[in-house]
């Protein structure tokens, strides 16, 4: 599970809210936005619900919390980084997938719900991509540099898109395709190339 900052340290506000925010993201994974009340994440998190409703108000800001609390962004960035000091592209790119395969496997959980309730409720609140869209945008940043320096060609924002949903396929979809017989450090190794050279014989 994904942990935005060291338990060691923390104040107990701080404790507190962790606290609250990793009990509602148990219980959304398991019961959904609709099934996961205030009551039953104030008993998890070992509080009275006067305490949750203080720090987050309402439960609808709880879980819009809970998704930006456990979300990917500053991994992302971090990552991002990092890998300006690699000189080949194509390591690069093999980084930022396996930090984004990851960063996926380790919110699968609140994803699979996400995708569950936008079906059942389109106009949702918490819909967890937008927690998403700061991670794609600075990918897309990254992938502007390397247009601009002629490393690569077409529009950044679709390369990143593109990028994203072999990585995302990658995570989401092994059930449906099974999972490869392969490393997940080859299998990043096999999407890159094909991302970066395609898979026709040349």
């Amino acid at each position: 599970m994904l942990k935005p900052v060291e338990v060691a340290g923390r104040s107990s506000v701080e404790e507190t809210r962790h606290r609250i925010l990793t009990a509602t993201r148990e219980l959304y994974a398991e019961k959904g936005s609709r099934g996961t009340t205030t009551r039953e994440v104030a008993d998890r998190a070992g509080v009275n619900e006067a305490t949750l409703f203080r720090h987050f108000g309402t439960k609808s800001q709880l879980l819009n919390e809970m998704l930006e609390y456990f979300s990917p962004v500053a991994t992302i960035a971090m990552l991002l980084e990092e890998v300006r000091g690699i000189e080949s592209l194509e390591v690069q790119l093999q980084r930022i997938g396996l930090g984004m395969v990851e960063a996926l496997r380790q919110r699968e959980d609140l994803i699979k719900v996400t995708m569950a309730e936008e079906v059942a409720n389109p106009g949702g609140i918490t819909c967890a991509w937008r927690t998403v869209a700061p991670a794609r945008a600075a990918i897309a940043d990254f992938m502007r540099e390397k247009v601009e320096r002629r490393e690569l060609s077409g529009d950044s924002d679709a390369l990143t898109r593109l990028l994203m949903s072999l990585f995302f396929a990658y995570v989401m979809a092994r059930k449906l395709w099974g999972d490869f017989e392969v490393t997940t450090e080859n299998a990043v190794k096999m999407m890159v190339d094909l991302f970066l050279n395609g898979a026709r014989v040349r």
